[in-house]
């Protein structure tokens, strides 16, 4: 951050709240000495029981509000869910441009970011929505980065080079829930990740449907252009109906055309560590795994 964050904006780029969860992540930014600025459009949907957190063209009025107050030092999505990429053609990215502060989510707010690195060079960050917060264990660690200590080697301390590979780096990093990400592919919010550690994760999948969308990500993203490729925490994943025939290690082998590890800190669980996106970073890991 180059600037401390005082005040954080907030918004529902996604689905509806859960206002439980939601009251309960304000409630620690509000412990950590933020002023909090919550939109109107935030709240939108959450008596209909549906996932609808209001139309794109409110969605879109509600970022930009945000962005353009002044008083608005970062902006954090309320949650996931689904829904961010059908605003993205309404944002006003050269103004966007303008005026840069960082914005933090994952999950389905990898759309958003993605669009505005791609098209406004905005480097938000790959990190908790506020409804994620209370369920976080490394919150301190969320925070220091939050109020600026930078992603380290240390926070990748967990990671495994994949299939007996050496792995040592210096490149800008990405951060992604991968079934969102592709969603995007054959747009113009894809983002151009050569040369870039791009880290994956996702929650749910079918073992068929991975491998597929790893497919088509080597296709539109080449991995032999990546400096590395690294994957998460993919939780809960399935293999219904008719077994594939692969499980998940057995379907990253299909896939080493750059170097790869596992263990990276993302994921829908209990720890994520926020990816500055496009910060360079030194990766130096020479272990070998059988």
């Amino acid at each position: 951050m180059t600037q401390p964050l005082k005040t954080i904006g907030i918004f529902s780029p996604s689905s509806s709240v859960n206002r439980e969860r939601f009251d309960k992540g304000v409630s620690i930014l509000n412990h950590r000495g933020f002023t909090i600025i919550i939109h109107p459009q935030t709240y939108l949907g959450e008596d209909t029981g549906n996932q609808l957190a209001g139309t794109p063209e409110q969605k879109a009025s509600a970022f930009m509000d945000l962005w353009n107050n002044p008083d608005v030092d970062m902006i954090i999505a309320s949650c996931g869910g689904n829904f961010s990429t059908q605003f993205l053609h309404l944002l006003d990215y050269q103004k966007i441009a303008q005026h840069p502060k960082p914005i933090m989510g994952f999950s389905d707010t990898t759309a958003l970011l993605s669009a505005l690195y791609t098209r406004a060079g905005i480097k938000g960050i790959f990190g908790p929505t506020v409804q994620t917060l209370g369920r976080i264990e490394n919150l301190d660690r969320v925070f220091e980065m939050l109020s600026g200590s930078p992603l380290t080697q240390n926070d990748f301390k967990n990671i495994v080079p994949f299939a007996n590979q050496t792995l040592t780096v210096t490149a800008p990093i990405f951060g992604a829930t991968l079934s969102v990400l592709i969603s995007l592919a054959g747009t113009s919010y894809f983002p151009n990740l050569k040369g870039h550690v791009l880290l994956l994760e996702d929650i749910g999948e079918e073992l068929s449907r991975l491998d597929r969308m790893l497919w088509q990500l080597n296709q539109v993203c080449p991995f032999k252009n990546l400096s590395a490729l690294g994957f998460g925490e993919f939780i809960d994943l399935k293999d219904t109906g008719r077994p594939l025939g692969l499980n998940f290690e057995e379907i990253l082998k299909k896939y080493q055309d750059c170097a790869i590890f596992t263990n990276a800190p993302v994921g829908h669980g209990a720890t994520l560590i926020p990816i500055p996106l496009g910060q360079i970073m030194t990766l130096d890991f020479t272990r070998k795994i059988d």
